[in-house]
């Protein structure tokens, strides 16, 4: 299948593998810290009760003997019943009233240890099929020796131990699970942010070598029809005059890539000094009167009667020359443009809003990425490179404010510039 080659289902494999090592190692080690001290208990009572009964044997007459009578059968550090057998090689000495292993085990288990072998302790099974815990040795009495041969029973530790078995796999199985699940999220979200940065590269990349390749090629048609023949003066004046507005518009669109990069890498760094609100709004009105008035648009200013901003003057000259630009390109004949700006919650707040179509709703995020004209039908001439007002965003967080187009209350378009101040 196709998903199971793909980078993404690698990845979670690889993340679910190593959370899946880590969780047996600590359930192993949770299994081990909960057993083997219960397990160690049971043993040491073994120990504890062999070494009883071994201490109290005797020689009588010459032949070994068990002087209490009676052998104990709670064993003292656990209170647990415990059964104990002891043999010599006459065969069986003396052992507990109840018994649970088989004569035929106990007389295995006692020629062994009469040999010279010391057994467990070890998990055996009884007659029932219950689980004990056993531990046999030789204890010498005189010149002779006696098999000792104690156990207990281990179910409530069985039962213990199959409980923390299942709990451990369910929980560590649920955990890999959850893990391989939160895993599968967390790349596909990583890898699709990576897929959609490496989308907007691409496009990015292809729209800015149109850009840059469009003027580049304008330049070089006019320069090979220029001197294709013998021309009047007139005519090398105007083909310059050509070219030298295509390297106007080609050093503008390199210019804002620049700065584009600059704010990418975190070294857009604003100068910050103190301008005078009201001279920037109307030294940009003086900007744009002219470009304005000749598609008959008129420029309305509404400054503050005082007030200064902490900013980079030339950055926000450019801020407000795009927005200026901007609505102006958008403006209809007759149409007004209103650049205003006032204190609002702490902050300056500048306004540029015409009368020109607007922005959909939809496209208020968009309007703000690189290379985008909401118009296709727009030239990069009459509609610029796309690029202002990518600019102007990363000026205004580069200042700690902010750039959002906001709802006009009717037709056209109102963007909103806010910086701390």
């Amino acid at each position: 299948m196709r998903i199971l080659r793909s980078t993404r289902f690698r990845l979670v494999l690889a993340q679910t593998a190593v959370l899946a090592v880590a969780v047996v190692l600590a359930a192993a080690a949770v299994f081990e810290l909960a057993t083997v001290p219960a397990r160690n208990l049971e043993d040491q009572a073994l120990f504890d009760q062999w070494s009883a009964v071994g201490n109290a044997l005797d020689l009588r007459a010459g032949q070994v003997a068990y002087p209490p009578g009676r052998l104990p059968e709670i064993a003292a550090a656990t209170g647990q019943p415990v059964e104990v057998d002891v043999f010599t090689r006459s065969g069986l000495l003396v052992q507990t009233p109840a018994q649970s292993l088989a004569p035929a085990y106990l007389g295995q288990v006692a020629a062994r240890v009469l040999g010279g072998a010391t057994v467990g302790p070890l998990d055996v099974r009884d007659a029932a099929g219950g689980p004990r815990r056993l531990y046999a040795a030789a204890q010498p009495v005189g010149d002779q020796r006696a098999a000792l041969i104690v156990s207990l029973s281990s179910a409530d530790l069985e039962t213990l131990t199959r409980r923390l078995l299942a709990t451990l796999l369910l929980g560590g199985g649920l955990l890999v699970a959850i893990g391989g699940a939160l895993g599968w999220a967390l790349v596909s979200h990583l890898l699709g942010r990576v897929e959609r940065s490496f989308e907007t590269l691409r496009r990015f990349t292809a729209d800015a070598s149109h850009e840059l390749r469009a003027p580049l090629t304008l330049m070089r048609t006019e320069v090979e029809v220029a001197l294709a023949r013998e021309r009047p003066p007139a005519e090398y004046v105007s083909a310059l005059g050509r070219v030298d507005a295509e390297l106007e518009h080609l050093g503008g669109v390199v210019d804002r890539l620049l700065l584009l990069a600059q704010a990418d890498a975190g070294r857009l760094v604003p100068q910050r000094v103190a301008v005078d609100v009201a001279d920037v709004l109307e030294e940009a009105a003086a900007r744009w009167r002219g470009p304005a008035a000749a598609r008959r648009v008129a420029v309305a200013v509404e400054a503050p009667a005082t007030g200064t901003l902490a900013a980079d003057p030339h950055l926000l000259r450019r801020v407000l020359d795009n927005l200026l630009d901007n609505a102006v390109r958008h403006s209809p004949p007759e149409g007004r443009i209103d650049l205003r700006a006032g204190r609002q919650d702490g902050s300056w707040v500048f306004e540029v809003a015409d009368q020109g179509p607007g922005v959909p709703t939809a496209q208020r995020k968009r309007v703000f990425e690189r290379f985008t004209r909401l118009d296709p039908a727009r030239s990069r001439r009459s509609g610029g490179a796309g690029l202002g007002l990518a600019l102007s965003a990363a000026v205004a967080r580069a200042h700690g404010g902010t750039l959002d187009v906001v709802d006009a209350g009717g037709r056209g378009a109102r963007f909103r510039l806010r910086l701390p101040g």
